[in-house]
């Protein structure tokens, strides 16, 4: 075991970006989106595109093509901004059992990657964390996302726009859909965390200002790979969190913050958040179960 977990971190190690490549990679040549690690520049960054949306706003909100009717029946927009505003995260979203049955399927039959390498696969090739060739695996992003009807529905939803518009301060100019699967494996939390970037705290920077929905697509429990964010941590960190690399370690956040300040967020299947995810976050490896996660993220 020990000779194919160092082959599978050297081969990672190799075939991955570094970590700092990889920031690089998702701003691409938007270097301007590197200040948007300061809350600041996020808020004027706001305060610009309602502007100019303002000049046209119904162009902006019909690009979106809105439902008339969103499936979180009886839910308000202004209680999710006000938490988002307040603790960076709101929760009370469900999805309708039949729709997270959908999504389930899609992500069953449709093949997944993992970032780094280029053989494709399906949730039964993984068994406790390794494809059946051996190589070990922590994650699948499964593939044409957007050929599954229920998260379009999910892209459209009149609820979720509206409460990204009220929060970010215009409509969306950019949505993207995520469906990744954490695969449950017997390998060591500090293990995963060097061939798993996201099992590290960090916080994003995806856009020049930005929110996240979340969706559990499979149960999850404190052991099952919980979303783990730190209150407070969006427009609260210090200099040298800000001025070096968005990923941190255990130690740094804790001292900082106080382990009282994590928040272990788990539910069952459907469950959904909304979350500002410029706080610092992370996932908690999975050890008993693979998990399922849909993001939404607006930009």
């Amino acid at each position: 075991m020990t000779n194919l977990l160092n082959s599978t971190l050297a081969q990672s190690e190799s075939s991955k970006p570094s970590l700092k490549n990889d920031f690089n990679k998702r701003i691409g040549n938007h270097y301007c989106q590197r200040f948007s690690r300061f809350n600041s520049f996020r808020k004027g960054y706001s305060i610009l595109q309602n502007q100019l949306q303002s000049l046209n706003p119904t162009a902006y909100k019909k690009r979106l093509q809105m439902s008339d009717k969103s499936i979180f029946a009886g839910l308000e927009a202004d209680k999710f901004v006000a938490d988002l505003e307040e603790t960076s995260v709101s929760y009370g979203l469900q999805l309708p059992a039949n729709m997270t049955t959908k999504i389930l399927e899609f992500a069953t039959r449709i093949p997944s990657t993992e970032p780094g390498f280029d053989d494709e696969f399906i949730p039964e090739d993984v068994q406790n964390g390794r494809l059946r060739g051996g190589r070990y695996v922590m994650r699948g992003l499964v593939s044409n996302v957007m050929d599954c009807p229920a998260i379009q529905q999910l892209v459209h939803d009149s609820l979720l726009l509206e409460i990204v518009r009220k929060y970010l301060k215009y409509w969306p100019t950019m949505i993207t859909q995520h469906l990744t699967w954490s695969f449950a494996s017997d390998l060591s939390e500090a293990e995963i965390q060097k061939i798993y970037p996201p099992t590290n705290f960090h916080y994003d920077v995806a856009g020049y200002n930005f929110m996240t929905s979340y969706f559990y697509i499979t149960d999850v429990d404190a052991d099952s790979g919980p979303h783990v964010m730190i209150k407070k941590s969006r427009d609260q960190k210090p200099l040298s969190m800000l001025l070096a690399s968005n990923l941190q370690t255990d130690d740094a956040v804790y001292n900082h913050y106080g382990k009282d300040s994590e928040i272990v967020i788990t539910g069952k299947s459907g469950f959904g958040f909304v979350q500002d995810p410029s706080c610092i976050h992370k996932v908690k490896p999975p050890t008993t179960s693979n998990r399922l996660l849909l993001q939404i993220r607006y930009s």
